[in-house]
């Protein structure tokens, strides 16, 4: 199982880039001036485009997680997801364990029945939360609605672009109006049509059980990818 881990958790550290051109913007048509010299108080102010990213704002919740960003096309996986604070609890689809995400740091403790293991990245399964880092930039275009599983959803074109290394997340969120807004279903939007598709099922926002996060100080560190090894042509004994 130890082994098992090691492999998820070198998973985690595989970087999934996603790069896409931006909306056009587009430019309204100036409205011809009024004769009335207060009729311009009557048209209503645009209303301000949306920049917070929409998962910051669930923090408290637990549900039924279908699917994954590393696998293509509509997920099958099952696993129990919990959060609490910037804490992020993922159940492994096996039962043989669980991962602790830190969305403050992206670090991530791995618990089986061997000893614990730690990682300096966020485990995949807890993609999307950790994509709006610091120095992000969100752009959120709403494109319709639809009713899924029941569910009344606006349907936002979510994207992320990280202004450190240039690169580019698009996103389509299904977001339930009788859950707050949360999505039910989440659309990974790559080029060419590669997309993967993730869903919450079973969503009940509110606190959590704080023992479900609780963590040792220290674990084992998981392993780094090794470095090349030295040519025969270098010094030896």
């Amino acid at each position: 199982m130890v082994r098992l881990i090691r492999i998820i958790l070198l998973i985690c550290s595989l970087a999934v880039r996603m790069h896409a051109q931006p909306p056009t913007e587009q430019v309204p048509k100036e409205e011809p001036p009024n004769r009335e010299a207060d009729s311009a108080a009557q048209i209503p102010a645009p209303t301000p485009a949306k920049t917070q990213y929409p998962l910051d704002s669930f923090t408290d919740f637990s549900a039924l997680l279908v699917g994954s960003i590393m696998e293509m096309g509509e997920g099958a996986s099952e696993a129990h997801i919990y959060r609490s604070g910037n804490l992020v609890r993922v159940e492994d689809p096996a039962g043989l364990g669980y991962f602790i995400t830190d969305l403050s740091t992206l670090e991530t403790y791995a618990f089986s029945t061997g000893p614990c293991m730690h990682d300096s990245h966020p485990y995949f399964r807890v993609s999307p939360f950790p994509a709006a880092r610091s120095g992000s930039s969100v752009e959120r275009v709403a494109t319709g609605k639809e009713t899924l599983d029941g569910h009344s959803c606006q349907i936002e074109d979510i994207s992320v672009s990280s202004l450190k290394n240039g690169s580019h997340l698009k996103m389509r969120f299904w977001e339930a109006e009788d859950l707050q807004g949360f999505p039910i279903k989440i659309e990974f939007l790559r080029p060419g049509g590669r997309s993967s598709i993730i869903r919450y099922k079973n969503v009940v926002l509110g606190l959590q059980d704080r023992t479900l996060f609780i963590h040792p100080k220290s674990c084992q560190s998981a392993p780094q990818r090794a470095a090349p090894k030295k040519s025969r042509g270098s010094r030896g004994s």
